[in-house]
């Protein structure tokens, strides 16, 4: 498939996600497509619009740009976008900014030898890089 048919349902996805649309990050084992999400860690609401299309990738943009907090603590292993109101639109790995995760974390002054992707409850994270398509 051409970069150009990448670019346009990409744009679809961005404009379908509409106004607050969420990045859910969650710990444990990534389920099937759209199954029953694991420990919650932390939801970026997006901006609108969600994202930008470049060159056949997405990249998402948080519409808080200080950052979101954490709900609880742990290691994010994976994220579901969502449109507002609930409904899922596609589930991604995640990692922190070295790792292989579609979707990577940075998380704010994490402590010294703590895994890249690991959130404390109350801290600030931000979306690092999104890989969707590409």
């Amino acid at each position: 498939m051409n970069v150009l048919a990448i670019n346009a349902m990409l744009g679809g996805l961005v404009g379908y996600l509409g106004a607050g649309a969420r990045l859910l990050v969650y710990g444990g084992v990534q389920p099937g497509e759209g199954g029953a999400g694991t420990t919650l860690l932390a939801a970026a609401v997006l901006a609108l619009p969600a994202g930008e299309v470049t060159d056949g990738q997405l990249s998402l943009v948080q519409a808080d740009t200080a950052g979101d907090l954490a709900v609880a603590t742990g290691i994010a292993t994976w994220g579901r976008l969502e449109v507002a109101g609930g409904p899922w639109v596609a589930d991604f790995s995640m990692s922190g900014p070295s790792g292989a995760g579609q979707v990577k974390l940075v998380v704010q002054n994490p402590p010294e030898g703590d895994p890249e992707a690991k959130l404390y409850q109350g801290g600030t994270f931000f979306i690092g890089e999104v890989v969707i398509g590409g």
